[in-house]
């Protein structure tokens, strides 16, 4: 809090000081502006006034009472610096505060000089009140802003939730790079094991290759799901609603995770009261689908079974997923839903802790909820609602 202080009041100190110092130069231009203008006006009324009369301390006295303006002083002076004919209007006892112009003639091949000059009272006035404005307005502006920053350090809500978002993130990356270099790590110790020997068998090729690619389809999984939830934090995964039916979308993912139930012994029984139309993202809701489904069959008992049912009212439609595993012990959960958490090391291969976050999310995206219904020693109930 002090250091931000202490920077905004250098950062505010040098934006003031650089306004007063551009307002003062700004003023300055103008006055000579003003003094080129008028330089030119004298040159030519001396010019005229010399071809009239010609003599020049004559003509320069013409032209002084001609261009005789209160608080501008000019004078103009013949060759040897001599004056013929001036109005000083101070300068003479106060050069120093005057802005002053000097313009070398020749007229008839005689050599003149006109001197002009403004006072800088005005422009000294102007950068005086720049100056009290910005004394006046830098304590404000910093008490203001180290309030407010007080405020958001402490107590605000925008900060609060910024930090959090910032501790996700943090936590999110940290984990995803200790979840992507298993893979990677696997895949590099298979290439140099079997490119150390010159001699290998086309058996340890294949199997080196069927470890490349068992850990680069896992890896391609693994990068596709961060994406997804990386797309989701970012507000970046737009929706595209279509009509689908969710009885028809819960039979083919039930087809899809047979295979994986077969190898398992494990049965998927499915129930529904007929069509259950609904409207949303037919991929992303066939994925939410999918990642409960390969979740219970993958904690589901050997000669266990799954069962799907979906059922809908008026307002909204509820898809029951009960697999018949060991139950989620109490203290977790809590945990079940959050990114990367394996409560059973074991099946770390089978994937990254990120089915269940996708799922709600995709829940979540549609207006519904994914919620651990109940959780007991005979398994696990996770109950999807949608609003209809």
């Amino acid at each position: 809090m002090i250091w931000y202080t202490l920077v905004l009041f250098v950062v505010l100190s040098m934006f003031a000081i650089s306004i007063v110092w551009q307002q003062e130069r700004i003023g300055i231009r103008r006055i000579d502006r003003e003094l080129d203008a008028f330089a030119a006006t004298l040159d030519n009324v001396f010019r005229d006034e010399v071809s009239e009369i010609h003599d020049p301390a004559a003509a320069a006295e013409d032209a002084r009472a001609t261009m005789a303006v209160p608080g501008r002083a000019m004078a103009i002076l013949d060759g040897h610096g001599r004056v013929l004919s001036a109005a000083w209007n101070g300068f003479d006892t106060h050069p120093e505060a005057f802005r002053v112009n000097r313009r070398p003639i020749i007229i008839d091949g005689h050599p003149f000089a006109l001197l002009v000059a403004a006072p800088l009272s005005e422009v000294l006035r102007e950068r005086r009140e720049a100056t009290e404005a910005m004394l006046i307005g830098l304590p404000i502006v910093l008490l203001l802003a180290a309030a407010g920053g007080f405020w958001l350090t402490t107590s605000g809500p925008v900060v609060a939730e910024l930090r959090s978002a910032l501790e996700r993130q943090r936590r999110f990356m940290a984990d995803a790079s200790h979840e992507l270099r298993t893979p990677v790590s696997v895949i590099q110790s298979a290439a140099d094991i079997t490119l150390a020997r010159d001699e290998r068998t086309a058996d340890e090729y294949r199997q080196t290759v069927s470890i490349v690619g068992t850990e680069a389809r896992r890896l391609a999984r693994l990068v596709d799901d961060m994406l997804v939830l990386a797309r989701a934090d970012a507000g970046g995964y737009p929706l595209r609603r279509e009509n689908v039916y969710l009885n028809d979308l819960v039979a083919e993912c039930r087809r899809t995770v047979e295979v994986l139930a077969r190898t398992r012994d494990v049965a998927i029984r499915t129930s529904s009261a007929g069509d259950v139309p609904f409207t949303g993202d037919e991929n992303l809701l066939r994925r939410m689908l999918l990642n409960l489904l390969q979740n219970a069959v993958a904690h589901t008992r050997a000669g266990g079974a799954v069962g799907i049912d979906v059922s809908a009212d008026d307002h909204s439609v509820c898809i029951r997923v009960q697999d018949q595993g060991d139950g989620i012990p109490e203290p977790d959960r809590a945990r079940i839903f959050d990114r990367f958490v394996q409560l059973d090391p074991s099946r770390s291969a089978a994937g990254a802790g990120l089915g269940l976050p996708i799922a709600r999310w995709i829940a979540e995206a549609h207006g519904g909820s994914l919620v651990l219904e109940d959780s007991q020693s005979s398994g696990s109930t996770f109950t999807i609602a949608l609003p209809c």
